[in-house]
């Protein structure tokens, strides 16, 4: 058992691509958590009681993203996965840079564009990096690149602990520090990533310019056409809850912490000590979507996670704090391994950055809806004042999905096979 466990690390240290994903994991999360996990803090010390407008804000991060994941992931397909992946991490750091900057709102909505940009490059460009390299193993290929994004997410998060709990610097020194760092693992990654898209599962253009802007022009018609596949259709359905409730952590979960009477470098400690607990187990979880598919773990998971939650409004306590976030990030990873597995095996190699492009599409339009969903409350009210009947209202919310879309799938199933008795009888008579 340790020689097959020793040969599987010595393959991935000798195997430059799937090396190269974990240490793009590590880079492309580094300035990610940094940027979530303060953004709406330092929006909250420059915008005063205008907390609808703080919600309105960060959903622009996910509204950008409506537009952009399908046309970038199509475009991948021509041009390869690197020069996208290189620059989404590119914007990751421009958008830190412009936090530095950051004392007007205006300034802030800058650097979210950035990020939107970054994000469409980066997520599902690197799902369909995977799938151009593991055919079988897909769910854990992507348990190990969730370990180099949980060391990402360490290293941030101590970064952010260091600048402000010891040095007690102010938010815009702590996104200029990111900003520096991430601009070096950008340099590094442009020399140690290596292209895997081959040329006959590339798209064939005259022009890759004028690609990208049909990519842009035939979108929604590129996404209703994938959309109409059934098995896609249903992954995508899931994809709505997930995205939904995890990105309600997303925003709202450091206004909960500090509702809760913990200072605010708190938020960064339970997110390092969360990803240092987790980072052991994502292989088991990607493993276990390669063992039982991709459905079942989906269910099962949506529902635990929804139900952490009210958990997390109950406790009062940091320790129980913790351990209840590492529960919900634990199922919510397994979620997203689950989506992201089922779109690579349910898609052609040739369709493959669209169809994970779509998914982010489905990602983006539930976050933003995530957020706008509450933002009439947030109009007269303070964010903390209504945080617990945010979680709340948000598990009750996606229980309902789950079982509705659980519901219609058995129903079309159950549709589908009366349909085939029924052709197969009458072709028997």
């Amino acid at each position: 058992m340790k020689a097959k466990k020793y040969l599987v690390n010595t393959l991935y240290l000798n195997d430059r691509p799937r090396l190269s994903l974990i240490v793009l994991g590590i880079i492309g999360s580094f300035p990610l958590v940094i940027f979530m996990s303060y953004v709406g803090l330092h929006l909250d010390n420059i915008i005063i009681e205008k907390a609808w407008l703080i919600a309105l804000i960060l959903a622009f991060r996910n509204i950008y993203q409506i537009f952009l994941r399908v046309p970038i992931g199509q475009f991948s397909q021509m041009v390869g996965r690197k020069p996208l992946l290189i620059a989404g991490i590119s914007c990751y750091t421009v958008s830190l840079f412009f936090m530095s900057l950051a004392y007007h709102w205006i300034i802030v909505l800058v650097a979210i564009t950035f990020l939107a940009i970054g994000m469409s490059c980066f997520w599902p460009v690197l799902f369909a990096y995977i799938g151009d390299i593991e055919k079988e193993n897909i769910g854990q290929l992507q348990g190990r690149v969730f370990q180099g994004t949980d060391m990402g997410t360490i290293l941030g998060s101590l970064l952010a602990v260091l600048l402000l709990k010891t040095f007690n610097v102010e938010l815009q020194v702590l996104f200029g520090w990111g900003a520096g760092i991430s601009l070096l693992g950008v340099i590094f990654m442009s020399f140690f990533l290596p292209e895997v898209l081959q040329k006959e599962d590339r798209l064939k253009t005259d022009s890759k310019i004028r690609s990208l802007g049909k990519a842009f022009t035939d979108m929604f018609r590129n996404l209703i056409k994938i959309s109409k596949e059934k098995k896609l259709r249903f992954i995508y359905l899931l994809q709505l809850c997930i995205a939904f409730l995890e990105y309600i952590i997303t925003a709202f979960f450091p206004f909960l912490v500090v509702s809760k009477g913990f200072p605010v470098d708190t938020i960064s400690t339970i997110f390092w000590i969360s990803a240092g607990v987790l980072i052991f187990f994502k292989p088991f979880f990607g493993k276990m979507v390669d063992k039982f598919s991709y459905k079942i773990p989906i269910f099962v998971t949506l529902i635990f996670s929804s139900t952490m939650l009210v958990l997390m409004v109950m406790v009062n306590t940091l320790p129980w704090l913790i351990v209840i976030y590492i529960l919900f990030s634990a199922s919510s990873l397994t979620s997203y391994i689950g989506v992201n597995t089922g779109t690579t095996i349910e898609s052609k190699p040739n369709q493959r950055g669209m169809a994970l492009g779509a998914l982010g599409f489905y990602v983006s339009l539930s976050r933003s809806a995530s957020t706008l969903t509450f933002s009439p409350i947030l109009l007269t009210n303070e964010v903390s004042a209504v945080i617990e009947p945010i979680f709340i209202a948000t598990t009750i919310l996606i229980l309902s999905a789950v079982f509705y879309i659980n519901f219609f799938h058995n129903f079309l199933s159950n549709n589908d096979k009366e349909s085939k008795n029924k052709f197969l009888t009458k072709n028997k008579k």
